[in-house]
């Protein structure tokens, strides 16, 4: 930032030297690359989903696409299993209480619903990760839980699922509409 604006102040003439220059840069730390689940991960996740808790709810992210905070906050009164869709989703106005499909794979996941939510009352995002981190640890995987989405969206992707349904279903603004 200080190099900017000692540019800047260059520019026009406001100062003669860029002290900017001389300090030592702070380090950013580099954001980890999003890796989606591979088929073979996600078939792992199928098979521990009956013995082990919270794979559910990694698998409902991964066939809905929601963002982790998201599925933490979805309410038995927004899921319509009769229709095949949940209504959920926050953080911007085209993703706030939108419409995701419940795909067939997962329908039975929401058959016991209040079961599912037991796990779910007042989950934060910190418990949430944490719960996360024990279903990776247990399947030796190193994956965050926004990956669940990535996952998702390269999935639909793979499966050409048109541009702006996709962006529909994840909550992404379409201004290119």
């Amino acid at each position: 930032m200080y190099n900017l604006m000692y540019r800047y102040a260059l520019k026009y003439d406001i100062v003669e030297k860029n002290y900017a220059e001389l300090c030592n840069s702070v380090k950013v730390k580099k954001k980890r690359e999003k890796i989606p689940f591979t088929s073979e991960e996600i078939k792992k996740i199928w098979e521990i989903v009956e013995d082990v808790p919270f794979a559910d709810m990694i698998l409902i992210e991964i066939y809905t696409g929601f963002r982790p905070i998201e599925m933490a906050e979805i309410k038995n009164k927004n899921v319509h299993l009769d229709e095949n869709y949940i209504i959920g989703g926050t953080k911007t106005q085209a993703g706030t209480d939108r419409i995701v499909p419940i795909h067939p794979e997962i329908e039975f996941l929401f058959n016991d619903y209040n079961k599912l939510t037991h796990n779910v009352t007042s989950l934060t995002y910190d418990k949430y990760r944490n719960r996360f981190k024990k279903v990776m640890t247990y399947l030796d995987m190193s994956h965050t839980p926004h990956e669940t989405r990535h996952t998702f969206i390269t999935c639909a992707k793979n499966c050409k699922i048109n541009d702006y349904i996709l962006k529909r279903v994840v909550g992404h603004e379409i201004s290119d509409v």
